[in-house]
């Protein structure tokens, strides 16, 4: 399956849309810089990965991994048939972690004691 991945900023998160009772999805664009004209695109998760957007807000800067997907559509055999097509994300993680959120394994690391300045240590301390 095609798939790409790119780095943005979220514009808008949309609420949990249950599509049917096998199927649900949510939302988000992304604003792509592309030159003199940013690419906003519409990414969606769907099903038990819908919850992933809870960790995120507008304006926050990620990066997205995403699976291409096309399907036909055509009403009746004389109608013509259109096609559409839609971004599903896999992944979605901050480009830049925020020091004030602990929650987050990696910035758990920030509260861990600063190392002595390098020319405090002796000459002779080496580690093997």
């Amino acid at each position: 399956m095609p798939s790409f991945e790119t780095e943005g900023t979220i514009e808008k998160i949309y609420a949990l849309r249950v599509v049917s009772d096998k199927f649900q999805l949510r939302e988000f664009v992304l604003r792509v810089p592309d030159g003199n004209y940013a690419q906003e695109l519409l990414i969606q998760f769907t099903n038990t990965d819908c919850d992933r957007l809870d960790k995120f807000k507008e304006g926050d800067e990620v990066r997205v991994s995403c699976w291409v997907k096309g399907k036909k559509w055509q009403k009746t055999q004389q109608d013509e048939p259109k096609w559409f097509n839609s971004l599903q994300a896999r992944t979605i993680e901050h480009l830049h972690q925020s020091n004030t959120d602990t929650s987050d394994e990696f910035n758990q690391v920030s509260s861990l004691p600063e190392p002595p300045p390098f020319n405090d240590i002796p000459d002779d301390d080496l580690p093997f």
